[in-house]
């Protein structure tokens, strides 16, 4: 990877913003000439037009190609979602990225955004699990056995998403190059499940084997605006003490769940759909079939093995 002509790299403060401390933090150092003449060999035995080998006689940042830069676009995303990156510098980062790979081609362009918009969505799941954690501490919980969906996360992400392709456009047509980011949309290696880039599978993978107890039975389905659900199972499988929280754009509600200890002769209950527990009403909600939709596409369960949840 090469950050060329870089006359003045980012000296980093104590007050720098967080954008200008990963900047700061890229490895930099004088490129000789022979460098220099070097690098430019390789580009015109490939076939590509670079500019003249003086310019790498400033500064130029090498280094690999792959971990790195994947590594500094999780960074950014998640300065993103803690509030400490706003949208138009995480455009200008995907602007250097581009840059950086010296993308003047569709599939070069598409790849930067592919890993860019990766990046996102995990970083807008690891938050929304991150504010779980905070509402398991203020209940006097842990982090195990709970899960925890907001739909503010959600939309976030589908906003990065969409600035990412205006992005990536705009990139193309400074080079004189068409990109339509769908075409990646629709073969998207980073989503395993749904091939397409999607919060919800990747929330769905991090709430069914990481923490165990919940469930995106669709991964399509689209969060009404203000939704969202705690939960944190209880002792005793569930029996005792296990907290459902739903809240919507100006109310909420807690339930115990309903969980019984198994006896003979008594149907064991493994899992809850969450409209099994609750039914939003026309005058808590006016898109009140949305919320009993989207409330019938999630399930809590035990963190017992073996269990199998019946789509509806």
């Amino acid at each position: 990877m090469i950050y060329i002509n870089q006359e003045n790299p980012v000296k980093v403060t104590e007050n720098s913003s967080l954008a200008d401390r990963i900047r700061g933090n890229r490895k930099t150092f004088q490129c000789t000439e022979e460098m220099a003449k070097r690098t430019q060999d390789v580009f015109e035995r490939s076939g590509c037009k670079k500019v003249t080998y003086p310019q790498y006689t400033k500064f130029a940042v090498i280094d690999k190609p792959t971990s790195n830069l994947k590594k500094e676009m999780q960074e950014v995303m998640a300065g993103y979602y803690n509030g400490e990156i706003s949208k138009d510098e995480i455009k200008g980062f995907f602007m250097e990225y581009c840059g950086t790979m010296y993308a003047r081609d569709e599939n070069t362009i598409l790849n930067v955004y592919e890993t860019f918009l990766d990046a996102n969505y995990a970083e807008a799941v690891n938050a929304c699990f991150d504010k779980g954690k905070t509402i398991a501490a203020e209940e006097g919980t842990t982090a195990n056995g709970m899960v925890y969906y907001d739909a503010e996360y959600y939309f976030r992400s589908e906003e990065i998403h969409e600035l990412l392709k205006e992005a990536a456009k705009e990139y193309g047509e400074k080079y004189g190059v068409e990109v339509d980011a769908t075409k990646r949309d629709e073969n998207f290696k980073g989503d395993y499940l749904t091939g397409k880039p999607n919060f919800n599978s990747k929330w769905n993978f991090k709430a069914a084997n990481l923490y165990g107890v919940g469930r995106m039975m669709d991964m399509n389905a689209v969060p009404p605006k203000g939704f969202s659900f705690f939960y944190h199972l209880g002792e005793e499988m569930g029996t005792k003490d296990s907290l459902l929280i739903v809240g919507g754009a100006d109310w909420t509600e807690r339930r115990n769940v309903p969980f019984e200890i198994p006896t003979a002769g008594r149907k064991r209950i493994d899992y809850f759909y969450l409209a099994d527990l609750f039914k939003i009403s026309g005058e808590r909600e006016g898109n009140n079939k949305q919320y009993n939709d989207f409330l019938n596409k999630l399930v809590i369960n035990r963190s017992a093995p073996g269990i199998i949840i019946k789509r509806r």
